[in-house]
């Protein structure tokens, strides 16, 4: 039977289940296993719809949906969670589950950009259903067609239900990475399993563990590593909206005191927005004592931001240690390597610029850095391609027939293992048993001979130029066949500023640059708000910016002069 009464939100002490790691062969198993057997709350959603939830309540509205999808979705079908950050997401989700059913989450279309995302991902994929905001669910129907299902997000609780087979994949994630169009990782039930498995052994076990989330939902980090990890693990959720943080960083800081979070998860970016954000009377305001695990994955993380996050709020208790920087990707699930609990970060120098260890590899993987063009393994410390091997690594893409190139590709040398890796595209080398990442093989520049990073010239800008939002440094070939490097760089404003303010920050991005790697920008190009699109963890788009320059469609204020003084 469907209800429409939810829990309220209790404001009282987040009380613990008993955080059993259960068996099982999926996590619809594990949800219900734990709504028969435990008590205390699963979620805590401060989203617009607040409430806590208990793994029965979760399980009541993760069924509210499975009934029905039954009737719209055949078992092994395919359906779209195209839902804002909350409550309903969460239960649409594990609904999925239950019905037996593939998940393929994606970001709900609350614009044009978002729209057509959406459409490009159900051409993709062909979907049984669309789950939606019931305020879009008729512009929705308009992208598809007659034969798919579009179903409003409305929470309503069913507590007598069957499960289906698990689907097979269990997800499918859409990631855009740096590229165009949006491919979708296939991750099967032991893809999800093994990559939970790996990070709780890397995070260690603790009784009281409580967790907070700002992260998107559709995002590997905030799904896999948040939402589903914390009902594998069996421990509380804080879920706030992403929009939240972006617009005041401080609310997830002061969240995480308020509720006595030991556990979280954000981007490099996240870490440099807070201390940028947060002034120091501010920061006395806040408590992070509770924390003793903050996760930081990003390309690559930068020691520099862990030292000044570790020093801007140690006046909130925040101590040192507590960060812990970690390597993944979509391709493998999430979770590839992390710091060891208890261990200080290693720290190391890369063409001049500090790296942050991402600590030892995943539980039943391996990680070898090899030579991209001879397909060797490198010794320690010299930098190479980072391939990668496990359980957690994804079969492939969605329709998309990659071959041995990026998920089986094999060691040529007398030695290989023999194991099949996937090519993850990353830089970087391992010393002393950790991993470290340096960058990406298509984000190295090549300009007079020297190999630059653009990430590195990025944040040559970003330190030097406080005016400057985001920046993407590229390679544009020129007329010879050579490349010359341009940097564009977004400002704060979507209205042009007086041209001697463009000269003078034409002429800082170039002083940084120059300071840091010894040449400068060919063009610098600066541009308004809003122009260098982003993935949806936050990472620059830079092959859609050098698309947009090479055609001249980059919303630019007044052409830059070349080689600026």
């Amino acid at each position: 039977m469907l209800t429409t009464s939810p829990p309220t939100l209790d404001r009282a002490a987040l009380a613990p289940p008993s955080r059993r790691i259960l068996p099982a062969t999926s996590l619809a198993d594990i949800l219900l296993e734990r709504a028969e057997t435990e008590e205390g709350t699963a979620f805590r959603f401060l989203c617009k719809d607040a409430m806590d939830w208990t793994y029965q309540d979760l399980a009541a509205a993760a069924g509210g949906f499975a009934v029905r999808l039954d009737d719209r979705c055949a078992v092994g079908g395919r359906v779209v969670l195209a839902v804002e950050p909350g409550p309903a997401f969460v239960a649409a989700l594990f609904g999925i589950m239950l019905a037996g059913a593939t998940a393929i989450p994606v970001p709900a279309p609350s614009g044009a950009r978002a729209r057509a995302r959406l459409a490009t991902i159900v051409a993709d994929c062909a979907p049984d259903a669309i789950i939606v905001e019931p305020r879009q669910a008729d512009r929705v129907r308009e992208l598809t067609d007659s034969g798919t299902d579009v179903i409003a997000a409305e929470l309503r609780y069913h507590t007598h239900f069957a499960t289906g087979r698990p689907a097979e994949p269990a997800i499918v994630q859409y990631t855009s990475g740096s590229t165009g169009d949006p491919r979708g990782v296939v991750l099967s039930q032991d893809n999800l399993l093994s990559n939970c498995r790996a990070l709780h052994d890397a995070m260690g076990w603790e009784g009281d563990r409580v967790g907070c989330t700002w992260l998107p939902p559709y995002h590997d980090m905030g799904l896999l590593g948040a939402i589903i990890l914390a009902v594998y693990g069996g421990w509380p959720l804080v879920v706030m909206s992403p929009a939240q943080f972006v617009q005041r960083p401080v609310d997830w800081l002061r969240v995480i005191g308020d509720h006595g979070a030991t556990i979280t998860v954000a981007p490099n970016f996240a870490l440099d927005l807070c201390v940028e954000s947060v002034p120091a009377e501010e920061v006395e305001t806040l408590d992070l004592s509770s924390l003793r695990q903050v996760y930081c994955g990003a390309e690559p993380v930068r020691a520099a931001t862990l030292r000044a996050f570790e020093r801007h709020f140690a006046p909130a208790g925040f101590r040192g240690g507590v960060l812990s920087p970690c390597y993944g990707l979509a391709e493998a699930t999430l979770f590839v390597a992390g710091k060891p609990v208890g261990t200080a970060v290693q720290v190391a120098s890369v063409d001049g610029v500090e790296v942050a260890s991402c600590g030892r590899v995943a539980l039943a993987h391996k990680v070898t850095v090899v030579d991209p063009r001879t397909r060797r393994a490198m010794p320690d410390g010299v930098v190479g391609e980072i391939w990668v091997s496990g359980p957690s690594v994804a079969p492939g893409y969605w329709g998309h027939d990659t071959g041995d190139a990026t998920f089986g590709a094999r060691l040529d040398s007398p030695d290989a293992d023999g194991r099949a890796y996937l090519r993850t595209g990353d830089l970087g080398f391992l010393r002393g048993g950790e991993l470290f990442v340096s960058g990406r093989i298509k984000d190295v520049i090549v300009v007079a001979g020297r190999n630059l990073h653009a990430h590195d010239v990025e944040r040559a800008v970003h330190e030097a130029c406080p005016e400057i939002r985001r920046c993407a440094a590229f390679a544009a070939p020129t007329g010879d066949g050579a490349e010359r490097l341009v940097v564009a760089a977004e400002i704060r404003r979507k209205q042009a500023p007086p041209p001697e303010d463009l000269a003078r920050l034409r002429r800082a991005v170039t002083a940084a640059v120059i300071a840091q790697h010894g040449l400068a920008p060919d063009q610098v190009v600066i541009v308004p708000i809003g122009a260098i699109q982003t993935t949806t963890s936050g990472k620059n788009r830079r092959a859609l910016v050098r698309q947009d320059f090479a055609a001249g469609t980059l919303s630019a204020f007044p052409t830059s002069p070349r080689r600026t003084p």
